[in-house]
């Protein structure tokens, strides 16, 4: 694969303990691609360590949430004119070895959008139960907004071609980014399929969702979702994806 031609970013917030590895494993998978962190509003060494680790660093002034670091890596790459873009979190839950087989699905022409899921057979991956209630809840909902089924839908590590990047340059949600894109993308006429991959546990630092913020969490992407189920869908002319 040409090197113009991929992108890799990394959604960061307060990462310092994790994203040079991140960015390693990457470089390692992934040699032909340019690698994109996007700096989150850190307040530790996030970016300076990510510079040092040679990645080319975009930081949010503050603090703005997964769903805008994702819309400005896609305008990025957009701008930049990449047709394949690919991501991984920056905690190191994501191996960069799972993440070329969905830039390997995209590069084929077999999807707009490749997902990797968690929940299919690769790995032993288990999360809380509120949070495998969450999937479940979040999962039967986009599956019956779309007439699709899906296992994993809060997966952040994804690949995706030039048309799904133009349709989330447009609109993206900035607090429920992954569970929405895919009701996105699917209305719009995308191929979205899921990838069988393995995750790994956080390598460093700790998450930020309690119990009582993924409760609330999943009540507002339920009404976010069932919202959207009644607008009109989005597309993308073949024309523009070029």
């Amino acid at each position: 694969m040409e090197k113009q031609n991929l992108i890799v970013f990394i959604p960061a917030f307060n990462e310092e303990g994790s994203i040079e590895a991140v960015i390693r494993s990457v470089r390692e998978s992934l040699p032909d691609a340019d690698l994109l962190v996007v700096d989150d509003g850190s307040t530790d060494r996030t970016a300076a360590l990510a510079r040092a680790a040679g990645a080319r660093v975009a930081s949010l002034p503050f603090n703005q949430g997964v769903g805008a670091a994702h819309q400005t890596a896609y305008m990025f790459a957009v701008r930049a004119g990449y047709g394949i873009c690919g991501q991984i979190d920056g905690d190191g839950q994501h191996p960069a070895t799972e993440l070329a087989k969905l830039i390997e699905v995209i590069a084929s022409g077999r999807a707009d959008l490749a997902v990797g899921t968690r929940f299919s057979g690769e790995g032993d991956y288990r999360g809380s139960k509120l949070r495998r209630l969450g999937q479940k809840v979040f999962g039967r909902m986009v599956s019956i907004s779309t007439g699709q089924r899906f296992t994993d839908t809060t997966s952040g590590m994804r690949a995706l071609d030039r048309r799904a990047m133009i349709l989330f340059t447009r609109r993206y949600s900035p607090e429920f980014a992954e569970v929405e894109s895919l009701q996105q993308a699917v209305r719009a006429g995308l191929t979205v399929v899921e990838v069988p991959v393995s995750m790994q546990p956080r390598q460093a630092g700790s998450s930020f969702i309690t119990p009582l913020v993924s409760l609330f969490y999943i009540f507002k992407t339920v009404m976010v979702l069932l919202v959207n189920h009644l607008r009109p869908a989005e597309t993308v002319p073949e024309g523009e994806s070029k």
